[in-house]
Parts: C-alpha cells; structure tokens; sequence
C-alpha cells in the first residue's frame, strides 16, 4: 500500500511539473520496468475525468510507457484459461484505446513525402535506452562510478565536500576560503548515460551522453572556467565579480548568469550555442557575436553565424526527447548512437530524406527506428549493438 501511494503522490506530481529532474527520470523508468502496470493504468483512468487529462497529452514519454503497460495488461488476459479470464474494467479499456489513438496522432515521425508506411523492421535483440550516470575523476586520479556511489559524502579534497544527493545528483560545497583553483576534476558521461551536476558556485549543468565536463574544484578564482566536450545545458548562478567561461575546441563562452545550450560533438561540423535566458558573447578564430534569448550560434574553422531557433528543440535531449526538424538520416543517428550506445553502419544507398517530429528517449531503440521507418525514407536493422541502416 505504501509503494502505490507512493506512486500515486509520483505521479500527480509528474504530471503538474513538480519533480525535479533526477526524480523525474526514476520515476518514468519505475512505470517502464513494468512493475507496478495495473496501478498505473489505474491512475490514467482516474485521470481522465480530471483538468490533468490535459497534462497527460503534455507527456509524450509517459503516453509512450502506458502504450506499453496497456499492451503488458492485454498479453496477460489473452494468456490466461478461457475459464478463469482476468477482467478489464471495461471503460478503462475504452477510455486508453481513446487515449492511445490521440498517442498516435501527436507523437509520429512525419516527412515532406508522407510515404506510406513499412512494417518490414527487422530486430534480432533489442537496445534498451541509456540511464542516470557519470564516472567522476578527482584531482588525485581517483575515479568514482557515481551510479554505484551510495547517497551521501562521497569525497573531500581541498576543502570541498563532494555528495550524492538522494535522488542521484551530484553537489559540490565549498567552505570559505576553501578550494585550490589548479585542482581540477571531470565529470564524463559515456554512450548511453546523462547526469546532472551542481558546481561549486552553484550554477548547474546537464550533460548529455559521451561528454566531459572539466572544472576547478574552487571556481570562482579569478573566472570560473570549465571545459567541455560533447553536450551540455548551463544554469549559470550570476555572479558579476567572476565571469563564467565555457570553453570547448575552437569556442570560448562568457556569461556572468544565464541559461544556454552547448552542442561542441567533435563528429558534428559545428559547435552550436543556444541562448535561453540572459546574453552571452561566444568568441572563436572567426571572429565573436553576442547571443540574445532564442538565438543559436554556428561556429566553424571559417566563419559564425546566428540564428533565431526553436530552443525547445535544442534541450529536448535534457527533457528526455528526441526532436527532428528537417533532419538528415545522418545526424539523427549519430544521437541515436550516442544515447543507445550502439554503431550504426550505412549499408547500400545513403537515405536522402529529411525528418521531423518526436519520441521519447525512454523508448527502447526499436520503438525509435520504428517510428522512423514508418516514414518509407529508411529502414533498419539491429544486430547486437550494431543498427543497419539502407534506403
């Protein structure tokens, strides 16, 4: 009883935006694992008479899991005695077939052609998605597997206690005075695994899959400086005396306190920056521009543009999704490769298609190629952690 209370307070909670972000990404793996199906779909009827029904359009991933819970309910009826049949409560049923068919018309992969759809993906073993983690390397050498590093203090160097918080995310507290600007440690996500840090001087960062993230342990002395490889989203915690620096290959950020996106993917052939809130100044050998919210960065060797964007669709990845807009089969597998941890090898014709719409990054990797094959413009096939890929 404790636990499905548990679940419902979870839930209701979820649903109104009131779980942080750790929490968030438990509790949909919880509903994934299958555990606890028939409660879930329980709590999805109960709301549909309710303003949350709303809400529940509002959550792709989650309409993504009652998909399959509801598909779990309906294998175990077929499966049980034709004299002992386990019963749905019938409006329940009803009400979900409504609801599954609003999943189907707002969460699709879509493209300029509207090809017809094909059935023939092919998966000899799946790909489950990636999860909470991150390999922390102190100053010293040490190395700390953070997913297996129980709640609590997990080290102290120079002054600075570092913990693990209860719902996974790592805290840095820093005493006055404390703190040695030339140690420095990484925190790096691997293929497969996303984690979320709050540094020493409070700001915080999100990094997405196959990133590092290099900071000193007191920054704040003379400019907190960190270096990035691969993707993360700042919350930067203002500070007019010490101008925080991001720099990544070829690209250096100044900010005193805003929010913004990075994508700095050496396999990418741009470094882009995302303005949220606040301005930043992103300088590289081409030159320099300032960002003001909603604009996007592109820097190369040669030159750097602006652009005005979609921000939702630069931090979709921190918000557990996958969001295409005109997307080449290309770069959509390289996000897919980094978060599955899986290769992808082209075999054949190179698929020409552009992609738009979204899915959940919850979603294991079949449902994802699913999805995009459905289009007509590629079709695919898994082989251990290996995707196929043809026209």
């Amino acid at each position: 009883m404790e636990n499905l209370e548990k679940l419902k307070t979870s839930f209701y909670k979820y649903l109104n935006n009131e779980l942080g972000e750790a929490d968030a990404r438990q509790f949909l793996e919880h509903l994934q694992s299958g555990t606890d199906s028939a409660a879930f779909l329980l709590l999805i009827e109960n709301s549909l008479d309710s303003p949350l029904a709303d809400q529940l359009l509002d959550k792709p991933e989650l309409l993504s899991i009652l998909n399959q819970s509801f598909a779990r309910i309906t294998d175990k009826i077929d499966a049980k005695p034709k004299k002992s049949p386990m019963r749905l409560w019938p409006r329940m049923a009803a009400s979900i077939a409504a609801m599954l068919t609003l999943i189907a018309l707002g969460i699709y992969f879509f493209n300029a052609k509207n090809a017809e759809p094909n059935n023939g993906f092919t998966v000899s073993q799946d790909v489950a998605p990636g999860k909470i983690g991150a390999t922390l390397t102190l100053a010293n050498g040490k190395k700390i597997r953070l997913s297996d590093a129980a709640k609590g203090e997990i080290a102290r160097e120079a002054g600075i206690r570092v913990s693990k918080t209860a719902d996974g995310q790592l805290l840095y507290e820093i005493g006055e005075g404390s703190g040695d600007p030339g140690k420095l440690n990484k925190l790096s996500t691997a293929k497969g695994e996303t984690y979320m840090v709050t540094l020493p001087d409070k700001s915080r960062v999100w990094m997405n899959a196959a990133s590092s993230l290099t900071y000193a342990t007191s920054l704040h002395e003379p400019q907190r400086r960190v270096n990035l490889e691969g993707e993360a989203y700042f919350e930067v915690a203002e500070d007019k005396v010490h101008p925080f620096i991001v720099e990544t290959e070829g690209q250096k950020i100044e900010v005193l306190g805003t929010h913004f996106n990075v994508n700095a993917y050496t396999d990418e052939e741009t470094v882009t920056t995302t303005l949220l809130q606040g301005s930043v100044k992103v300088s590289g050998k081409p030159g320099s521009k300032m960002l003001k919210p909603g604009d996007q960065s592109s820097l190369d060797q040669h030159s750097i543009s602006v652009a005005r964007v979609d921000t939702e669709r630069a931090i979709a990845w921190k918000n557990s999704k996958f969001l295409f807009e005109n997307d080449d089969i290309q770069y959509i597998m390289r996000m897919i490769a980094r978060w599955y941890d899986v290769d992808v090898v082209y075999t054949g014709e190179m698929p020409t298609e552009k992609f738009g719409g979204g899915v959940s990054r919850f979603d294991h990797a079949s449902q994802v190629l699913k999805i995009l094959e459905s289009t007509g413009g590629a079709h695919f096939k898994i082989e251990g952690r290996k995707i196929l890929v043809s026209k």
